[in-house]
C-alpha cells in the first residue's frame, strides 16, 4: 500500500491557510474610495466579489505561488501513484480468462475482474515449493524478492487470477508486486491452516489501498483547485467563465474571452 507522505497533508494545510488568510475582502459598491482594477464574479463556494482591488490581486498571486509549487513539487510524489495504480489494474485485467481454473466454490472477494475459486487458492497455498525456492527457480526483476510473475510460473496449472489474489493477500495495498520470500512463507503457512484469515487480510488490504488512493486523489484535487483559483484571481480578475457553469465556459464569458481579461502588470495604487 502506498503511504501518503508528509508533504501532502502539509500541502493541504498551506492551501487552506492561504485561501483564508489571503481571502480578498468584499468591497461594497458604495465604497467609492477603494481602488480597483476590474470586476470579478465567482460562484464556486467562495464569497461573491463585486470589486477586486489591487491589493487583492497581489494577495492572489502570492497565494498562487504557494499553491502551485506545492501542487507541482511535493504533490508530484503522490501523482506518481495514479499511473502505477492504473497499470496495475490493466495487468490484472490482462490475465482474465488465462490459465486453467478449477471452478467450484468462489472465494467471495472483491476487486478482481473475474471470480476467484477456493480450489485454485488451495492449490497455490499447497504448492510443494517454498517461497524461497520459487524465487530462486523463477527469478524476477528484483533479485531476492518473491514476485507475482514468479508465483504464476510456479503454479502453471492454476488460474493466474487466484495466484494474484494469494499474492495480494501477502501485503497491504493495491500496488504490491514483490515481497521478501521469508515473510511470504510465514504468511502462506498461516493461510494453509486458516483460509478465512487469508480472505480477511485480502479484503482489508484492498479496502485500505482503495481508501488511501481516494484520499490521495482528493488531496491532489484540492491542491490543483486552489492553484487554479488563485491563478484566475491574480491574472484574470475580470474573467467570468465560472459565473454560471457550465454554460459560462462556452459563451462570450468563457474560454474565448480568457486572454482578453489577462492583466500582467499590476498598476500602482
Amino acid at each position: 500500500m502506498f503511504l501518503l507522505t508528509r508533504p501532502l497533508p502539509l500541502l493541504l494545510v498551506v492551501n487552506l491557510a492561504t485561501s483564508f488568510v489571503l481571502k480578498p475582502l468584499v468591497v461594497h459598491k458604495n465604497n467609492e474610495a477603494t481602488s480597483s482594477t476590474a470586476r470579478f464574479v465567482v460562484d464556486q463556494g467562495f464569497p461573491i466579489l463585486n470589486t477586486l482591488s489591487i491589493e487583492e490581486m497581489k494577495s492572489a498571486r502570492a497565494a498562487f505561488a504557494l499553491c502551485f509549487f506545492g501542487a507541482a513539487g511535493s504533490a508530484s510524489l503522490g501523482r506518481e501513484v495514479i499511473p502505477k495504480t492504473w497499470n496495475q489494474w490493466q495487468r490484472t485485467r490482462a490475465i482474465m480468462g488465462s490459465g486453467k481454473g478449477s471452478g467450484g466454490e468462489e472465494l467471495g472477494v472483491f476487486g478482481y475482474p473475474e471470480p476467484v475459486y477456493v480450489n485454485d487458492v488451495l492449490s497455490v497455498l499447497n504448492n510443494n515449493m517454498t517461497a524461497t525456492e520459487i524465487e530462486e527457480t523463477y527469478p524476477g526483476m528484483y533479485q531476492g524478492y518473491l514476485q507475482f510473475e514468479s508465483m504464476v510460473e510456479a503454479n502453471a496449472d492454476v488460474s493466474p487470477m487466484a495466484v494474484r489474489a494469494v499474492f495480494d493477500s501477502l501485503s497491504l495495498g493495491i500496488n504490491k508486486n514483490q515481497i521478501r520470500p521469508a515473510k511470504a512463507e510465514r504468511i502462506l503457512a498461516m493461510y494453509r491452516n486458516d483460509l478465512e484469515e487469508m480472505k480477511k487480510n485480502l479484503q482489508l488490504g484492498k479496502a485500505l489501498g482503495v481508501s488511501a488512493f481516494v484520499i490521495l486523489l482528493g488531496l491532489l484535487g484540492v491542491a490543483d483547485y486552489f492553484a487554479l483559483y488563485h491563478l484566475l484571481r491574480g491574472w484574470f480578475p475580470d474573467w467570468q467563465g465560472l459565473s454560471e457553469l457550465p454554460s459560462s465556459l462556452f459563451d462570450d464569458r468563457g474560454f474565448s474571452n480568457l486572454m482578453n481579461c489577462f492583466v500582467n502588470d499590476i498598476p500602482d495604487m
